[in-house]
């Protein structure tokens, strides 16, 4: 029913359907097929593993060369379940793992055919499946398990809450807790998901969250381009992390100048929202415009341009977690919606955070809340408050005690990638 209703919204011309299905096309499937042949040897196994999108993509990566590192003459297959991963992995951001003789693909459908499709093609030649986080798909968990001989399957940096559908007493939970119980291993990311699936009978291992790995090597690796640490030069500068209308209109109403300034990184960033973001710090009567956008502020730059806002709106996706390092404080946006985003990158860079109030689905937010690094606030009003007194002036010093204590924290979960590496065939 959902491939009919995803084809009926292509015909429609439903960008997203058809990136989906356009991933899963027959020509990837025989893509497939081929590189499989191609392995250099008959006992040439693939080493596969999957994640839903790019987020989980994040814990992955570190896995997947912590791996390589062990296990150097291994081919990996890399599958998506989203084309908001598959296409940046494909197209624009290759992995630096990605050799010639690797391959990143789409996940099937979990159906039995398209599933069986799928394995023929990889002619059954699998060492292992691992998949990240949360992406348990029974029908392929069954395959794998009947296949001869039988492929281990894996699930690490599981995050199991209180409220997660295979701990629910109904008919699909009860589905959902076979299929996980079906898998070979499951590595969670603490002891709280372990104690509850421990509840249900299934046996899991604690050890930790990957992101924290990536986020750390991205931290060191990153560079900030020249032109931002010029205009930085001794100003406070406040990262505003994939924010949604609540946090822009709350850092709206705040003083922006030479000596306190503001990068926004709006989490849409198409046209009509980023130029609304722009009208919404420009609507003052003052002549000169306080907000550019980057590209634009980039572009006057090299036209040996002197105009230097006090606030810049990132219109294009690739520079945030390298922003951080600018930072003195970071918002971090959707703690008014559906959850916060990404908090590690700020945090392996040593920078206090401030959120919205909805966090309790993420681990590393509760964390981070609990030692003091982040801090919680209820409404929008508030957030502007918070704003403020953290940047005064006699609250530097706390302000950059807090910030290490992030830092910490993050390098306090590091080295958990290895581990998992070292546990995979």
């Amino acid at each position: 029913m959902y491939s009919l209703i995803l084809r009926v919204l292509a015909l429609f011309g439903h960008a997203r359907a058809r990136a989906f299905l356009a991933m899963r096309s027959p020509s990837h499937l025989h893509e497939l097929s081929q590189r499989t042949h191609n392995l250099i040897s008959g006992n040439d196994k693939w080493s596969w593993f999957h994640c839903a999108s790019l987020g989980e993509y994040e814990q992955a990566a570190p896995v997947i060369e912590a791996y390589l590192s062990l296990h150097p003459e291994s081919r990996i297959l890399l599958t998506l379940y989203s084309p908001s991963g598959h296409i940046p992995l494909t197209t624009t951001s290759p992995p630096s793992w990605l050799r010639k003789n690797d391959y990143i693909t789409a996940l099937p459908m979990d159906t039995p055919s398209q599933v069986k499709q799928f394995l023929q093609a990889a002619q059954y030649r699998i060492a292992f499946f691992a998949s990240a986080k949360y992406e348990v798909w029974p029908e392929l968990i069954r395959q794998l398990t009947h296949a001869s001989p039988s492929v281990p399957t894996c699930v690490f940096a599981a995050h199991v809450l209180p409220d997660a559908p295979l701990l629910r007493k109904t008919l699909s939970g009860l589905f959902l807790r076979h299929t996980w119980s079906k898998l070979s291993v499951i590595l969670t990311q603490d002891d709280a998901s372990s104690l509850l699936l421990s509840q249900i009978s299934i046996k899991s291992q604690p050890l930790g969250d990957p992101r924290a790995d990536r986020v750390s090597r991205l931290a060191l690796s990153k560079e900030v381009p020249e032109t931002l640490k010029a205009w930085k030069a001794s100003s406070r500068v406040v990262v505003a992390g994939s924010s949604w209308p609540p946090e822009e209109k709350a850092l709206s109403n705040l003083e922006w100048d030479e000596t306190t300034k503001l990068i926004l990184a709006p989490h849409n960033i198409d046209d009509e929202h980023v130029t609304s973001v722009l009208n919404l710090f420009n609507s003052s009567s003052s002549n000169s415009p306080r907000a550019m956008l980057y590209s634009e502020w980039v572009s006057s730059m090299n036209g040996h341009d002197s105009t230097s806002p006090s606030i810049l709106i990132i219109d294009s996706i690739g520079l945030l977690s390298s922003l951080y390092a600018l930072s003195d404080l970071a918002v971090i946006g959707g703690g008014f919606g559906a959850g916060i985003h990404n908090l590690l990158e700020p945090a392996a860079h040593g920078v206090p955070m401030i959120s919205g109030p909805n966090i309790n689905r993420f681990r590393e937010a509760v964390a981070l809340q609990d030692n003091q690094s982040l801090v919680i606030c209820p409404n929008e009003t508030d957030l502007a408050q918070t704003i403020t007194s953290s940047l005064d002036p006699s609250n530097k010093f706390k302000l950059s005690q807090t910030g290490q204590l992030a830092k910490d924290w993050v390098s306090s979960q590091s080295g958990c990638a290895e581990k998992i590496a070292q546990l995979l065939p």
